[in-house]
C-alpha cells in the first residue's frame, strides 16, 4: 500500500501531500465555474466590456494584495495566512457569485476574490518549502492534473444548464462550491504544519515596517533582474497571466461564433480533462526526463498550435475544434507544470515569499489594461482576442528556447 502511494504521489510527504489530496475539493467546482462564468454573467446582463473592466480591476487589486502578500505570509506564517485568505478570497466569493443579481455583485466579488493572491503566495510556500527540490515537479504536476482533469465533471454542469438554464445551474454549482471549498480549507488547516523556514521568519518579522518591506521589494527586483533565467521565467509568467484575459471569452465564442449550444460547450473542458489524464499518465515521465526547460517550450508550442486551430474552426467544424481542444489542453498542462517548477527552483529559499510577492504584484500591475482591452477587442471582432493570445504563446516559446540556451 505504501509503495502504491509512493508511486501515485511521487514520494510526496507532509504539507505537499496534504495539499494534493485536499485539492479535489477545490478543483471539482473550480473547473466548472470559470468556463461557464462569462455565460452566467451575460445572462445577468453584464456586457463583454464590463467583464473586461472587472478583469482589469482584478489585476489592479492584485497589485495591492500581492504587495502585502509576502510580508503578511512572513509575519503571520504560511499556515494561518493560507486559511484566513482562502476563506475570504474563495469561500466568501463563491457565496457572492451564488446569489449574484447584477453587475454590482460581480464587482464586490472581484474585491473579495483579490485576496486569494495572498493565499496563493502563502499556500505555495507552505506546500513546497519542506519538499525536496527534485520532488517539486511531482507536486506541481499533480496539482495541475487534479485541476485540469476536474473538467471531466463539466458535462454535469452542461446537463444542469440543459435542464434548468445557465443562471439556476450556476447558482447551484457556486453554492456547492462554497461548501466544498470551505470544508477543504478547514480540514487542510488541521492537517498541515508551519514550515521550518516559516517558523524562523515569523520570529524575524514580528514587527511590520513599511520601509523595510519596500526595501525587500527593491531587493527582490534586483534579485531577478541580476539572475537572467529568473528574469526570463518571469516574462513567461507574465505571458501566462496576460493570455488568460484573451482566452477568457472562449465559452462565449463557442456559442456566439461557432454556434454550439450552451449546454454542449461543457464538452470542451470534458475533452480537455481526458486529454490531461492521458498526457499525465502516458507522457509526463518522459517530459520530466527531458527537463523543465525543454518541456516548457514543448507546452508553449502545443498551446500555440491549439489556438491556431481554434481560429480555423467554422460552424459545425467539430473535428478541428476537437483537435484544437486537445492541443490547448495538453499545452496548458505541460506549460503550467514546468513553468511553476522552473520558477520555484530558480528562486532562493529565503527569498521565495518576497520574490513571489513582488513578481505577482508586477504581473498584476502590467496586466491591468489587459482585461479592458480584451473586452473591447472581442466587441470589435471575437477572433482578435485569440490572435493576441497566439502572439503571446509564440513569444513565450521564443523566450523558453532562450532560457535553454543560456542555462
Amino acid at each position: 500500500m505504501k509503495g502504491f502511494r509512493y508511486k501515485l504521489f511521487g514520494g510526496l510527504e507532509g504539507n505537499a501531500y496534504y495539499s494534493v489530496i485536499m485539492e479535489p475539493l477545490w478543483a471539482i467546482f473550480g473547473g466548472m465555474i470559470f468556463f461557464y462564468q462569462p455565460l452566467y454573467m451575460k445572462h445577468l446582463n453584464v456586457t463583454e466590456v464590463q467583464m473586461g473592466f472587472l478583469n482589469s480591476l482584478a489585476s489592479a487589486l492584485a497589485v495591492i494584495t500581492a504587495f502585502i502578500g509576502g510580508p503578511i505570509t512572513d509575519r503571520f506564517g504560511r499556515k494561518n495566512t493560507t486559511l484566513v485568505f482562502d476563506l475570504i478570497g474563495w469561500s466568501a466569493t463563491m457565496f457572492i457569485w451564488a446569489v449574484s443579481q447584477n453587475y454590482l455583485y460581480f464587482l464586490i466579488a472581484v474585491i473579495t476574490n483579490s485576496f486569494c493572491k495572498i493565499s496563493y503566495i502563502s499556500w505555495t510556500c507552505l506546500s513546497v518549502e519542506d519538499t525536496p527540490e527534485d520532488k517539486r515537479v511531482y507536486f506541481f504536476s499533480l496539482i495541475m492534473i487534479i485541476n485540469l482533469a476536474s473538467g471531466i465533471f463539466a458535462p454535469i454542469a452542461g446537463v444542469l444548464v440543459e435542464k434548468i438554464g445557465v443562471v439556476y445551474a450556476m447558482r447551484i454549482i457556486y453554492g456547492l462550491g462554497f461548501l466544498s471549498m470551505t470544508s477543504m480549507f478547514l480540514i487542510r488547516h488541521k492537517l498541515v504544519k508551519e514550515t521550518e523556514l516559516g517558523k524562523k521568519l515569523i520570529k524575524q518579522h514580528n514587527q511590520f515596517s513599511l520601509k523595510e518591506k519596500i526595501l525587500d521589494y527593491k531587493e527582490a527586483i534586483i534579485y531577478f533582474y541580476k539572475n537572467r533565467v529568473t528574469f526570463l521565467v518571469f516574462f513567461i509568467l507574465l505571458i501566462g497571466q496576460l493570455q488568460m484575459y484573451f482566452l477568457y471569452y472562449q465559452s462565449v465564442y463557442l456559442k456566439d461564433v461557432i454556434g454550439i449550444k450552451e449546454s454542449l460547450t461543457s464538452m470542451v473542458p470534458g475533452i480537455s480533462a481526458v486529454t490531461n489524464l492521458i498526457v499525465y499518465f502516458l507522457f509526463m515521465e518522459l517530459l520530466r526526463s527531458k527537463g523543465d526547460k525543454d518541456s516548457l517550450a514543448i507546452g508553449l508550442f502545443l498551446h500555440a498550435v491549439g489556438v491556431i486551430l481554434l481560429l480555423l474552426v467554422r460552424p459545425k467544424g467539430y473535428i478541428i475544434l476537437l483537435l484544437s481542444t486537445i492541443f490547448m489542453a495538453a499545452g496548458n498542462l505541460i506549460t503550467i507544470t514546468f513553468r511553476e517548477t522552473l520558477w520555484n527552483n530558480v528562486i532562493g529559499e529565503k527569498e521565495r515569499a518576497k520574490v513571489f510577492s513582488t513578481a505577482s504584484g508586477l504581473v498584476a500591475l502590467i496586466s491591468i489594461p489587459a482585461g479592458y482591452v480584451s473586452g473591447h477587442l472581442y466587441n470589435l471582432n471575437p477572433a482578435y482576442t485569440f490572435v493576441v493570445s497566439l502572439i503571446m504563446f509564440v513569444v513565450g516559446f521564443i523566450i523558453a528556447i532562450r532560457i535553454k540556451r543560456i542555462s
